[in-house]
């Protein structure tokens, strides 16, 4: 899997304690509504390469430390002190940074992306955006290719544009070295 989004979980829930005798699960629901929300939004593909990390201060007793919700993986920090701690290790050893987003408010989880040259976005902002449809990404969303004669399309026109198992080609070697930076191979 190739992550494109990384979200700091409790930063975008932002949980608040309930002031008299909380229910003792409020923080469980809060990351349920949190995932669910995602979960409604983000397109299939883009759930596929989404990690939702929370601080492990109180993970859920029934869960491991990692699993999946809809093509979500949901990570707890349980081997670091914050879940801070973890977002820079997987910011640092991401592969392709700029194809990252990273979704938090925390100044010193936006200056480890920018540093890598991932790109972030805070978090209200990117959460009311995605409700409204808009989904920031660095890169644009993955899409599944339609098979030829896909639902409704009736088979199309097969001569528009280049045959289908075609490689475009790239033929200015400063172009190719364009896309190269554009796409990480080469650090800024």
């Amino acid at each position: 899997m190739t992550l494109l989004l990384l979200i700091d979980g409790y930063n975008i829930a932002q949980p608040i304690a309930p002031s008299r005798r909380p229910d003792p699960r409020w923080l469980q629901r809060s990351r349920e509504i949190l995932l669910r929300d995602l979960s409604r939004h983000l397109p299939e593909e883009v759930r596929q390469q989404t990690r939702v990390v929370f601080d492990a201060a109180d993970p859920p007793r029934d869960r491991p430390s990692t699993f999946t919700h809809e093509g979500i993986e949901v990570e707890f920090a349980v081997e670091h002190v914050t879940a801070d701690d973890l977002l820079e290790e997987i910011i640092r050893a991401h592969h392709t940074p700029k194809r990252l987003m990273v979704v938090s408010s925390d100044h010193r989880i936006q200056i480890a992306a920018k540093r890598r040259g991932a790109r972030h976005f805070d978090s209200e902002p990117w959460m009311d955006d995605l409700t409204d449809g808009t989904i920031h990404l660095a890169v644009p969303a993955p899409t599944v290719e339609e098979p030829p004669g896909g639902a409704g399309q009736g088979g199309g026109d097969r001569t528009a544009g280049p045959p289908r198992n075609t490689k475009p080609r790239i033929d200015d070697p400063d172009e190719v070295q364009q896309w190269m930076r554009e796409f990480g191979f080469f650090d800024d």
